[in-house]
């Protein structure tokens, strides 16, 4: 999904009927989207392995960040 059509879906979740609830949803938006970046600034794939013994563990791989596209849904949504 486009940070754009991210924005609007989230704007539109928080917003009742009306002008002053609009601007409402749009400050809501932000702030859901400011706790996403603190909360979750990276995405990563989890692979499952086996030790020598057959213990599972789990490999962190193809760690990504999240910042650049939420900073990018909160720009589209400060435009509403």
């Amino acid at each position: 999904m486009t940070p754009k059509d991210k924005a609007k879906e989230l704007v539109d979740k928080f917003t009742v009927i009306g002008l002053q609830q609009r601007n409402e949803g749009i400050q809501c938006a932000i702030i859901a989207v400011e706790e996403i970046i603190y909360a979750y600034p990276h995405t990563y794939d989890m692979e499952k392995d086996s030790t020598k013994s057959g213990e599972d563990i789990y490999i962190i791989m193809n760690v990504r960040s999240n910042i650049g596209y939420w900073n990018e849904v909160k720009t589209e949504i400060e435009k509403c």
